[in-house]
C-alpha cells in the first residue's frame, strides 16, 4: 500500500511539473498570462534555493604606486585575482537544501494546479448554472401559464358568485409572486454570464458540456489536491528543518585563490611577473545560544505539517461522502418525478378523452401538459444538480476537463 501511494505520487508530482495549455484553454488570455508568469517564478525560485548553497567567485584588481619616503625610489604594483570560499561539506546540509528545493517547488507547482482546477471548476460550475437557471426559467413560464388559466376560471366562477374574493385574490397573489421568481432568475441569469465573462471568452450559447462521472473514492482521496499539498508540505518543512539542524553542525570549507601579479621596481633590480595562488581548508563548529530553540521551532512546524494530514484525509473522507448522499438525494428525486410523469400521461389521456367527449375543457389538458413539462424540467435540473456535485470531486484532483 505504501509503494503505491509513492506511486501515485510520482506520477501526480509529474503531470503538476506543467501547466499545459490543455488546463488553461478555457481561461482568458490574460489570466492565463498571470498563471504562466507564476509557473515561471515557480522555476526560478527552485533554482535560486537548488543553487545557493554555491559561494561565489570573487574577481578584483588592483593597481598600486608607491614612493619612498627616505629616499627616490619608486614601485609600481598592478595585479588581478580571483577567489573563492566554499563549503565542500556541511554535514548533510547541502543534500538537504537541494531536496529543501525539489520539494518547495512541487509543492508550489500543486498550489499552482489547484488554482487552475479552481477557475476551470468555477467555469463548468457556472455553465452548469446558467443551464440550471435556464430550465429554472422555463418552469417559471410554465407556472404563470397555469396561473393564467386558473385566474381566468376563478374569475368566471367569482363573476358567477360560485366562489369568493378571496380565492381570485389568492390566485392574483400566487401570479405575483411567480413574476418576481422569474425577474429574480433572469437576473441570475445575467449575472452568471458576467462572472463566466470575468474569466472566459467562451460562448455558453455554442457550447456542449462534457458528462463528469464519478470519481472513485481511492482515487479520490489519494490524488485530492489539499491532501497532496500538505503531504508535500510535510515533507518540504521536513527538508528544511534537516537545512535548519545542519546549520548547527561542523562544515569544511575550501578557500582558494588564483592571481597575476606585475610589480616594478623602477630604480631597483627586484621586479616580478608571474601568477600566485593560495589554497586550504577552513573548519567550523558553530556554537550558537539559541540553536536548540530554533532546531526545535523547525521541527515542530514540519510534524505540525505532518499530524495535519491525518485530519485532512478524515476531513476528505467526510466531504466525499456528503456528495455521495447529495447525489443519491438527487436521483431519488428523478426516480420520484419519473414516476409522477407516467400518471401524468394517463391523466392527459384521460383529459383528452374527456374534451373529445365534451365533458372536460382544454384549460385542463392545457394545465396538465405544462404541469408535465414542469416536471420533465425538474428531472434535467437534478440531473445537473448531479453534476455540479461530480464537478467538484473532478476538479479537486484534476485541473481540467476535456470539451
Amino acid at each position: 500500500m505504501k509503494s503505491l501511494y509513492y506511486f501515485s505520487f510520482l506520477l501526480l508530482f509529474v503531470s503538476l511539473n506543467s501547466a499545459s495549455g490543455d488546463d488553461l484553454s478555457l481561461l482568458s488570455e490574460p489570466k492565463q498570462s498571470l498563471l504562466r508568469y507564476e509557473k515561471e517564478n515557480i522555476d526560478a525560485e527552485h533554482e535560486k534555493l537548488r543553487t545557493n548553497w554555491l559561494s561565489p567567485i570573487n574577481l578584483s584588481g588592483s593597481y598600486s604606486h608607491n614612493k619612498s619616503a627616505q629616499s627616490d625610489y619608486h614601485n609600481d604594483m598592478t595585479g588581478i585575482s580571483a577567489s573563492v570560499s566554499q563549503d565542500i561539506f556541511r554535514s548533510g546540509g547541502i543534500t538537504y537544501q537541494i531536496e529543501y528545493a525539489d520539494t518547495k517547488q512541487q509543492t508550489r507547482f500543486i498550489q499552482l494546479k489547484q488554482t487552475i482546477a479552481s477557475l476551470n471548476s468555477q467555469i463548468f460550475n457556472t455553465l452548469l448554472n446558467l443551464k440550471k437557471s435556464s430550465y429554472q426559467l422555463e418552469q417559471s413560464d410554465l407556472r404563470l401559464k397555469n396561473k393564467e388559466i386558473e385566474i381566468f376560471i376563478k374569475r368566471q366562477l367569482y363573476d358567477a358568485g360560485k366562489v369568493d374574493i378571496t380565492e381570485l385574490n389568492n390566485a392574483l397573489m400566487e401570479k405575483s409572486g411567480e413574476l418576481k421568481t422569474r425577474s429574480s432568475l433572469r437576473t441570475t441569469l445575467s449575472q452568471l454570464r458576467l462572472e463566466l465573462s470575468k474569466s472566459s471568452d467562451i460562448d455558453p450559447d455554442n457550447l456542449i458540456l462534457p458528462t463528469f462521472s464519478l470519481i472513485e473514492k481511492e482515487r479520490f482521496l489519494n490524488n485530492q489536491f489539499d491532501i497532496a499539498y500538505v503531504r508535500s508540505q510535510s515533507e518540504t518543512l521536513s527538508h528544511l528543518y534537516d537545512v535548519t539542524r545542519s546549520t548547527y553542525l561542523p562544515s569544511l570549507t575550501l578557500n582558494g585563490t588564483l592571481g597575476y601579479q606585475n610589480y616594478n621596481a623602477k630604480e631597483l633590480p627586484t621586479d616580478y611577473e608571474g601568477d600566485y595562488y593560495t589554497a586550504g581548508f577552513t573548519l567550523n563548529l558553530p556554537l550558537t545560544y539559541n540553536a536548540s530553540a530554533t532546531i526545535q521551532e523547525a521541527k515542530a512546524a514540519y510534524l505540525k505539517e505532518n499530524a495535519a494530514t491525518a485530519d485532512k484525509a478524515r476531513e476528505l473522507e467526510a466531504t466525499y461522502k456528503q456528495s455521495l448522499e447529495l447525489i443519491d438525494n438527487y436521483k431519488d428525486v428523478i426516480s420520484i418525478t419519473s414516476q409522477n410523469l407516467m400518471l401524468y400521461d394517463d391523466l392527459i389521456k384521460a383529459i383528452r378523452a374527456g374534451v373529445n367527449a365534451g365533458v372536460k375543457t382544454g384549460y385542463d389538458l392545457q394545465t396538465l401538459n405544462n404541469t408535465k413539462s414542469i416536471e420533465e424540467l425538474e428531472i434535467k435540473i437534478n440531473e445537473i444538480n448531479i453534476q455540479l456535485e461530480l464537478t467538484k470531486l473532478h476538479f479537486a484532483i484534476t485541473p481540467s476537463k476535456e470539451l
